[in-house]
This record gives C-alpha cells, structure tokens and sequence, in this order.
C-alpha cells in the first residue's frame, strides 16, 4: 500500500510541472487578476476591523509562483505593516522580518527573495497580531488543503503561531492563498499539523473553504 508522503510526493511533482508549463503572460494575468480580489478582501477587513493600520505576512514570489507583488505594494501605499520571511535553514524555520520597501530584499535560500538581514525582526510573541498570511502551495483544494513544497516551513510556523494564539487570547489571522488555474483540485491528502487555508484567492474571486 503506497503511504501518503509517497502520494503527496508524487502530487507534489505533477503539480509543479503543471504550474510550471503555464505562460508567464497567462500566469501574470491570472496573478494580477487574484491581487486585485485580494486587495479587495483586505480593504473589507480594514473596514470591518476598524483598523487604519493591518499586518500581513507574506512570500516573496519565486519562479512560477504567483506573484505577490501588487498586493506588497497595495499595503506599502496604504501604510500596512508587510512582513516577509527569512529562512534559517540549520533550524528549518523561518523568521519574520518586515520590508518597508524593495530595497530591502536580497537573495536568500535557494535564490528565493528574502528580507535582508537588516530588515527589523517580528518577535514571535507578536505573531498573533497578524492580520493575514499569504501562503505559496502547488495545490489546494476546497476544504483548504495544500500541498507545499515539501519543506514543512510554514507548517511548523503554524504551529508555534497557533500556540501564540492561545497564549495572547489572540483569534490570530486568516490563511489565505493565490490560486493559478489549475492549481485546485478535488482532494489533497492531508496530515496531523498540515496547514490549511482559509481563502483561496482565484483569478474569478474568492473562495472561503471549510476552514473559514
């Protein structure tokens, strides 16, 4: 019988290449249409929330990912705080840096983008003041479930941020994530710990999953 970390592997494999034979004009489209919805959603929450001024950590797009780009800038012009990680791969975490602006970047693992090492630290005792997080995946599907890329980064993120949350009293923030077509499918086969997300944000619209 083939176990889940094998079919997830597999899973894994197809849906990069998948993703990865889209055009960059069609994934660039797709992309900025899924910022443009999600601008919106994070307009909503500004307004229901009564804040003037929201917290989102997010990735920095690599390769065929979808692009976070105008939803960075959107939230740079609006005054939001924008937070970014940096992996610290001898202890497979990530910490969380903020960028005020691009000039704060570099190239990190794996040439992945990343806060440089001057970009100020965001404590872990403040993650639960998190708005949202923007998480990558190479697939999704309705209930939430993603399939990462394999590293466990943002799955162990969730579990210390989760702990936060329960320590501060904090409801703690939304999971949400770009979405390429293609990249939903009807079932991701999910384990203890696995993240999953609260919105998947399509070029069409938003989804709330099971999660939300």
């Amino acid at each position: 019988m083939v176990d889940i970390r094998t079919i997830k592997a597999r899973l894994r494999a197809d849906m990069r290449s998948l993703r990865n034979e889209m055009s960059p004009a069609e994934r660039q489209r797709a992309a900025a249409d899924a910022c443009g919805h999600a601008i919106q959603q994070w307009e909503e929450l500004r307004e229901g929330s009564g804040k003037e001024r929201l917290t989102v950590f997010t990735y920095l797009s690599f390769g065929s990912e979808p692009d976070t780009t105008l939803l960075i800038q959107h939230c740079w012009l609006r005054g939001d705080l924008v937070l970014a990680p940096r992996v610290n791969r001898a202890a497979g975490r990530f910490e969380l840096r903020v960028i005020e602006d691009a000039g704060g970047l570099a190239s990190g693992s794996w040439g992945i983008p990343e806060p440089d090492e001057t970009c100020p630290l965001w404590p872990v005792g403040q993650w639960a003041q998190l708005d949202w997080v923007v998480v990558p995946g190479l697939a999704f599907d309705l209930s939430g479930g993603r399939i990462g890329y394999g590293g466990g980064y943002y799955d162990r993120f969730t579990e210390t941020l989760l702990q936060e949350c329960v320590r501060t009293g904090a409801a703690g923030p939304a999971f949400v994530s770009l979405a390429l077509p293609g990249q939903i499918i009807g079932h991701i086969p999910m384990e203890p710990g696995d993240l999953r997300v609260d919105k998947l944000i399509t070029a069409e619209g938003v989804i709330s999953t099971g999660e939300g």
